[in-house]
């Protein structure tokens, strides 16, 4: 049902009359949807809004604060951190509409989109130019928006060699909540193109990672480069943890591979096992397709299905890499030294993982797991130095809620990836039994939601995942830990230098004086 009167006592009708191409939502349904995120739900907008242009966004934020109305941007919707939840009373503002690959400047070699556009979309456009950006997106790009990724980070293809989403992104458009618009990078004068970020003050990087706290991001310009022709993937096995990190520190340190992901053998094999002999062939089919030969695309599945399930036996950790280059011969050299880095601290195995990786990066993405658990997977950024101190404190603090763990049947399955040369992204993915809210019902296979529709909520267990979120940020912040993804949830503001935060506090104050845009962000007080 339509909240017609809240509509009318929050003036929503003339904001409304505002929009040219764009839409306003109110239907009881889809405030529902909009009150979840990936984990956590707050409470339903008043409204949501999906503008069409940039002129639209900025006449709407202007109208909608100047009443008093917060002002809560949403992107994909993917965040697991209460990223554009509620706080305060207000609307959200959904920008998957305005999506538009705007510039692709094959000579300059940067791109400009809508803030809406995804990961995949801009990748199609640019393939057929032969084009990619450095950093091209995470794994939940089909759904994951460019402008999310610019205001939260995001880290996944691309992360090993070219950093997180904010280090390819060169210039922005942003709304502040009173309907100015702000140009970012060389674009912020007459006559110049968006091809460069460091112009005096760096003003893109105050809106990267700022969980539109500062303002919504209307518009994104990333860098280009040309898309590597050759493509290879690497697989090593260890036998334990210690001999993991230290591998993948130093193929880190060597700046050579562009994917770095850890996990454990025993997560590959019932990954395995639970999409069985359909699965596999569909995998295989990926992989020959993705492959730029039919020659070559046959010789990977062969190997792949000839190594079927077994490949990660007798190892309790696999490090997945991916390197890139123009030719075979480069990339060939990079695999060389690559194995002479990792020694004998590792062996290598079938490439099975980083080529169905590749094979197809943005798939489908289920918000429930294989077997339709609800999922959350925290994170921690370290310093390779502190990685084993961090690891081994976590394991214990895990084991002090081991019963409550088992008694509840809450998994807990660690994640690795490493960031340039000298970052580490440490990730625990948990996984139960829970109730199918509308979230996840929309963003999963409905064969899927329909083997598990009948479970009931499960608070308990709910609560158990988000203790363990807390021992995660508690142990990484002991051992110098940051975060993307911060939201509302990780602790930005903590014991920050104070002249740093009193810095922020002004611009917030400058950019947002009555505390509108997303409310709660960033740690940020909220404003009554």
């Amino acid at each position: 049902m339509p909240k017609t009167s809240t509509v009318e006592h929050s003036g929503l009708a003339e904001l409304h009359a505002l929009l040219n191409g764009g839409k306003l939502i109110t239907e009881e349904a889809e405030l529902e949807y909009f009150s979840h995120d990936y984990f956590n739900r707050g409470p339903e907008p008043e409204a949501v809004f999906q503008p069409s242009s940039v002129e639209e966004l900025a006449g709407l934020v202007a109208a909608a604060s100047a009443r008093g109305l917060a002002i809560y941007p949403r992107g994909g919707g993917f965040s697991y951190t209460d990223g554009y939840l509620l706080t305060k009373p207000g609307i959200s503002i959904d920008m998957r509409s305005m999506d538009r690959v705007i510039e692709i400047n094959e000579e300059d070699m940067y791109v400009t989109v809508e803030a809406g556009c995804t990961w995949a979309q801009l990748d199609e456009a640019l393939a057929p130019r032969g084009l990619r950006t450095p950093f091209w997106g995470p794994m939940s790009g089909r759904n994951a928006t460019i402008g999310g990724g610019a205001s939260q980070g995001a880290v996944s293809f691309g992360s090993a060699k070219y950093g997180i989403s904010a280090d390819t992104i060169i210039g922005m458009t942003v709304v502040s909540v009173d309907g100015r618009i702000i140009q970012t990078g060389s674009a912020g004068q007459p006559n110049h193109s968006p091809f460069f970020r460091n112009y005096g003050p760096d003003l893109t990087g105050l809106f990267c990672g700022d969980c539109g706290a500062l303002g919504i991001k209307a518009t994104v310009s990333l860098k280009l480069i040309k898309r590597p022709k050759s493509v290879l993937g690497l697989s090593f096995g260890f036998v334990d943890y210690e001999s993991y990190f230290k591998a993948s520190a130093r193929v880190a340190r060597e700046g050579l591979a562009t994917e770095s992901i850890g996990t454990l053998s025993e997560t590959v094999e019932e990954r395995a096992k639970s999409e069985g002999l359909v699965g596999g062939i569909k995998a295989l089919g990926k992989v020959i397709s993705a492959s730029p030969s039919l020659g070559t695309g046959l010789a990977r599945a062969t190997k792949m299905a000839l190594a079927g399930a077994n490949f990660a036996k007798n190892h309790q950790l696999l490090l997945h890499l991916v390197v890139e280059g123009h030719d075979d011969a480069m990339v060939n050299s990079q695999a060389a030294r690559i194995r002479e880095v990792v020694g004998d601290l590792g062996q290598e195995i079938a490439n099975t993982v980083p080529t169905m990786l590749r094979a197809e990066p943005f798939p489908s993405y289920d918000m429930l797991s294989v077997t339709g658990q609800r999922q959350l997977p925290p994170s921690v950024i370290l310093p390779f130095s502190k990685v084993i101190e961090f690891h081994h404190d976590l394991e214990q603090r895990i084991a002090a809620r081991k019963e409550q763990i088992e008694a509840l049947g809450v998994s807990v399955i660690p994640v690795f990836a490493t960031i340039g040369t000298g970052a580490f992204l440490y990730e625990i993915v948990m996984a139960w039994d829970d109730n199918v809210d509308e979230f996840h019902r929309r963003h999963t296979n409905p064969d899927l939601v329909a083997k598990v529709e009948h479970r009931e909520p499960a608070p308990a267990a709910r609560q158990l995942a988000a203790d363990l979120r807390s021992d995660l940020v508690e142990a990484g912040y002991l051992f110098g830990g940051v975060h993307v993804q911060i939201g509302k949830v990780y602790p930005y503001d903590r014991e920050r230098n104070t002249e740093a935060l009193s810095l922020l506090k002004s611009l917030k104050q400058e950019l947002d004086p009555r505390g509108l845009c997303n409310p709660g962000a960033l740690g940020l007080a909220l404003v009554d």
